[in-house]
């Protein structure tokens, strides 16, 4: 894959059955957190993480320009709701922010691709060094840890689980669950 945002897009675009802003803004961070990295092929380089902190087009853009999957433990997901993905290199840690920071607003029937794709990085995008602090657990390769909690018999894996009161639980018996059994 080559630094060429017209590729990317159509990449991402094919991925997600659309363009839209979310498409735009996601293909531009992620493929300014590769610059960042100096990753030129993400397909040949798997020795990155990328944190989306948005469950929306942004998140699929991201994929599609990274291939980084949370199947592979390569993209993580933080439930922040913004615009904005990091990029860190597991070997050297080094790492980058980047989210969208224009007050700028896509004029009625603008072409998004035109409109967004035109305004440098500079004006669009914040761009921060960072360190995040990376535990074995959160690694791409097999897990590391699995028990048992003890209150619904359900397995879990690499730390996700939680001691309350002497017991092994998983976060959804200690802290309640996003569903409820019927």
């Amino acid at each position: 894959m080559t630094d060429c945002f017209e590729q990317d897009l159509k990449v991402a675009r094919d991925f997600h059955g659309g363009i839209c802003t979310g498409i735009v803004f996601g293909v531009r961070i992620a493929r300014a957190g590769l610059n960042y990295l100096g990753i030129k092929d993400p397909l040949k380089n798997k020795d990155f993480i990328v944190f989306v902190e948005a469950d929306r087009c942004i998140a699929d853009a991201v994929y599609a320009v990274t291939r980084c999957s949370l199947g592979r433990r390569r993209l993580k997901w933080v439930d922040y709701g913004k615009m904005a993905a990091s990029f860190v290199d597991i070997e050297s840690n080094k790492g980058v922010r980047i989210v969208v920071n224009t007050k700028r607003r896509a004029p009625e029937g603008a072409d998004m691709v035109a409109f967004w794709g035109s305004i440098p990085d500079e004006e669009l995008l914040k761009i921060e060094p960072i360190v995040v602090k990376l535990k074995k657990e959160d690694l791409p390769g097999k897990p590391l840890r699995r028990v048992m909690c003890e209150e619904c018999g359900e397995f879990v894996m690499d730390g996700r689980d939680v001691l309350v009161d002497g017991r092994i639980l998983c976060k959804a018996c200690a802290n309640g669950a996003y569903y409820e059994r019927i």
